[in-house]
């Protein structure tokens, strides 16, 4: 019976560390789940930040995007400065011409005239349709004669 106490004991003792070593495992086990439970609701967290600043990003780009697509809009409709200094070169000249050259001012009046007028055509479509529809020199018979009718009602 000694020996089977023995035994006994010794099972027993076996079976004690056992558990203490299972025990101790089960703890460590479950410190590590709550460390990684932690630093996934970190990282969750943290993406969801991430995430609604670049969809905030994004909006204030689009809105960026929009504004600096209206200035283009508003800016290509202005003149910029270069265009403006050539016009402005322009009629300095014009000016200059005038008081040099006396013949200059009625020939260039006749001039911006027939431009407008010629520009007009164009932008009310009227004269690019005439020109696809009459053939050239037809359309050039037509010109002079409308001419040559505005020049005998001046000279009347």
């Amino acid at each position: 019976m000694e020996l089977f106490l023995i035994g006994l004991g010794i099972g027993l003792l076996l079976f004690l560390l056992a558990l203490i070593q299972n025990l101790r495992l089960k703890r460590k086990h479950k410190r590590e789940m709550l460390q990684i439970k932690d630093m996934v609701s970190q990282k969750m967290d943290m993406e969801y930040e991430s995430i609604n600043k670049l969809k905030n990003d994004v909006e204030t780009l689009k809105k960026q995007n929009e504004n600096l697509r209206v200035s283009l809009r508003a800016f290509s409709q202005k003149p910029n400065r270069k265009e403006m200094s050539k016009l402005q070169m322009y009629q300095r000249a014009i000016e200059i011409m005038y008081l040099k050259a006396p013949g200059f001012a009625p020939a260039w009046q006749l001039a911006l005239q027939e431009s407008e007028e010629e520009l007009d055509k164009v932008y009310l479509g009227f004269h690019p349709f005439v020109k696809k529809v009459v053939p050239g020199r037809l359309l050039d018979r037509i010109e002079t004669k409308e001419s040559d009718d505005e020049d005998e009602d001046s000279e009347k």
